[in-house]
């Protein structure tokens, strides 16, 4: 097999790169040449894998207000299809053009809408991915959403429920039908939410089974390749490592990359429930971190930011927001969590994680009122650390990043 050319597509938080990065430092060590398409916001991450980055627009603001809007629960997909990623369509198409020029093959995540208008342009070999199992829009294995009330067990009931939805969201796709009818690409398959995302010639699904296996609804040809878990990176901050060195492991708070932006309130109510429970605290606040009362010194820490496959292993527990990639690294870490969703595919990966037994959800309305009597309920759950001793080495030997790149060489090896 040649050197070859990959490019990857990516829209959204860190949580919708962090897997591309990963396989792209896979096929980077086979001697491939690896492009990342993304967003200026990612430059940076993308340098530090030793891999191409190449600009998607649309930029994504930094003002907390932007963020606000893209995190909201039930208007948030609204707003990111029919004001943020529909109306530059155009530049977003261009410039994934630009990136694909000599490439073997091009695989994209939900967000990267100008994907299939290239795929359908250029005739390159393209594989989706499905970073969880929401994207798949199971009726059989259905997600768990704020906008759709799906009931497990009840297929034809849930399969009407898509169909209607579709209908309900066509709006969102107006842009996106326009822009591909004028360039002659005829119609989308499917919604650009649902289907229409997908690749007629493939599906990566990126997660473990512990989540959830392919339904018998899925795409055809979707291949369960296992989680793909961060890696590498920088040594810990010196304050972080030294804060979990000095005392017992502490409870960790974070909300990831996006929710952060919009949820500071999350971390002051964190800090009084840490205090509550006599629990040490390292607080991941993704921004400027807040300053704390001096009472607080050496019990709590607040930091922008840390490596969480470097954190996990050395925390008692975690509090986070039910990013899919998150929850699969406290569990390769046997972490026990707190789920507290906020928004998209959130609420579902927290409910996949909670019928595994790897975790407790509580509803993010709820946190304050009730969290410090849930969090000491996960850190006394003997059963959960027991599921967690054994999910622990299951997910680790996963080798998603590995499966992945040999399933994008095999399908661009055979478009040659």
């Amino acid at each position: 097999m040649g050197r070859m050319k990959i490019v990857f597509a990516s829209h959204g938080s860190l949580g919708d790169l962090v897997p591309f990065l990963e396989i792209g430092k896979v096929l980077r060590r086979g001697g491939h040449q690896v492009v990342v398409a993304t967003h200026a916001a990612h430059r940076a991450a993308v340098a530090a894998a030793g891999l191409a980055h190449a600009p998607m627009r649309p930029d994504r603001p930094g003002a907390p207000a932007f963020h606000a809007r893209f995190m909201a629960p039930r208007r948030g997909p609204a707003f990111i299809y029919k004001a943020y990623l529909g109306p530059a369509i155009g530049d977003s198409e261009a410039d994934l053009l630009d990136a694909v020029r000599g490439a073997d093959i091009l695989v994209s995540v939900t967000l990267a809408l100008a994907a299939p208008l290239v795929a359908a342009r250029t005739g390159i070999a393209w594989r989706s991915a499905a970073f969880q199992p929401a994207m798949l829009f199971s009726a059989v294995d259905p997600p768990k959403l704020a906008m759709l009330p799906f009931v497990r067990g009840r297929t034809h009931y849930n399969a009407w429920l898509l169909q209607a939805a579709r209908r309900g969201v066509e709006a969102w796709a107006a842009p996106l039908r326009a822009h591909r009818r004028a360039a002659g690409l005829g119609e989308y398959p499917d919604h650009p939410a649902f289907g229409g995302q997908h690749s007629p010639q493939g599906v990566l699904a990126l997660y473990s089974p512990l989540f959830g296996a392919v339904p018998p609804d899925a795409p055809a040809g979707t291949v369960q390749t296992g989680q793909v878990l961060q890696t590498g990176g920088p040594p810990l901050d010196a304050a972080v490592s030294d804060f979990l060195a000095a005392g017992p492991p502490p409870v960790v708070f974070t909300l990831g990359s996006a929710s952060a932006h919009a949820a500071q309130g999350f971390f002051e109510t964190s800090a009084r429930i840490a205090r509550t429970l006599g629990v040490r605290a390292l607080l991941l606040t993704g921004t400027a971190p807040p300053d704390l009362p001096a009472r607080d010194r050496g019990r709590i820490l607040a930091s922008a930011a840390a490596p969480y496959h470097k954190v996990f292993p050395h925390a008692r527990a975690v509090v986070h927001q039910g990013g899919i990639g998150t929850i699969a690294l406290a569990v390769a870490a046997g972490t026990p969590m707190l789920l507290v969703p906020f928004a998209h595919d959130q609420p579902d990966n927290a409910a996949r994680a909670a019928r595994a037994g790897l975790a407790r959800v509580l509803p993010r309305w709820r946190y304050g009122l009730d969290g410090a009597r849930q969090l000491a309920r996960v850190l006394a759950d003997d059963a959960m650390a027991d599921r967690l001793a054994l999910a622990r080495p299951a997910i680790a030997m996963e080798a998603g990043a590995e499966n992945a790149a040999a399933e994008i060489l095999r399908a661009a090896q055979g478009a040659r």
